[in-house]
């Protein structure tokens, strides 16, 4: 059985009424919505981000999770080439790999710093002045060394916050660990924490397994943004 497991805010879903055949649960954290058939609603505290959800599921579920578990944001067609379209693409991956995600990324020597380099886009470093995004009490560099103490310097990464993994893969680590990932997550309304883990959940579940791909989807990446500004 695969479940899909959504993080909401006050967004329409609606679009997951033709996944009828999966196992849907919906977090919601903003406006109430009627249950037209969607899916399991459970409501949640607005904190943490995306990833909060993601800890919580995964902390309340650890013993009986589905095989294969597709994590996503409230709406996904602006995402790109951050998030497939068709979730059935996310399932079959995930059933041969164990993990899915559309497009990859790589974090190198410039990203392992507090701020991630969010203060050079307008949307964030708005928020970092109002102090809207809070401050976190570690950095970066010192919160993956503390969960994943042997994360290498070049890590395989992914943006969006929309994956698929599997039960295996989440099992490899103890549900303690999601634990006090879950606990530092649920601070705050806005933790940069949960940019943090954004960053964190492909090398979390297949350490550098696709390093190679990810540096190919970089290089994609920038062709088409290089190809995108020429048009």
């Amino acid at each position: 059985m695969s479940t899909i497991i959504i993080a909401r805010y006050n967004e329409n879903i609606d679009w997951l009424l033709k996944y009828q055949d999966f196992n849907v649960i919906i977090y919601n954290k903003g406006s109430f919505i009627a249950n037209k058939g969607l899916g399991e609603i459970i409501t949640l505290p607005n904190v943490g981000r995306e990833s909060h959800t993601w800890l919580y599921h995964i902390v309340s579920n650890y013993q009986n999770l589905d095989e294969v578990n597709i994590f996503l944001q409230g709406r996904i067609d602006d995402l790109g080439v951050l998030a497939y379209q068709d979730l059935y693409k996310y399932q079959n991956e995930c059933i041969r790999k164990g993990f899915s995600v559309r497009r990859f990324g790589i974090l190198g020597p410039s990203h392992w710093v507090k701020y991630l380099g969010l203060e050079k886009n307008s949307k964030y470093k708005d928020q970092l002045t109002n102090k809207s995004l809070k401050e976190p009490e570690i950095s970066f560099k010192e919160l993956a060394q503390t969960f994943i103490p042997k994360i290498p310097l070049f890590t395989i990464t992914n943006y969006g916050g929309c994956f698929a993994v599997s039960k295996e893969l989440i099992k490899q680590h103890k549900v303690s660990l999601y634990k006090e990932l879950l606990d530092i997550l649920s601070a705050n309304d806005n933790p940069l924490e949960g940019h943090y883990m954004e960053r964190l959940w492909c090398y979390l579940f297949t350490k550098n397994k696709y390093l190679a791909k990810g540096f190919r989807d970089v290089l994609l990446t920038n062709y088409e943004k290089l190809i995108s500004r020429k048009l």
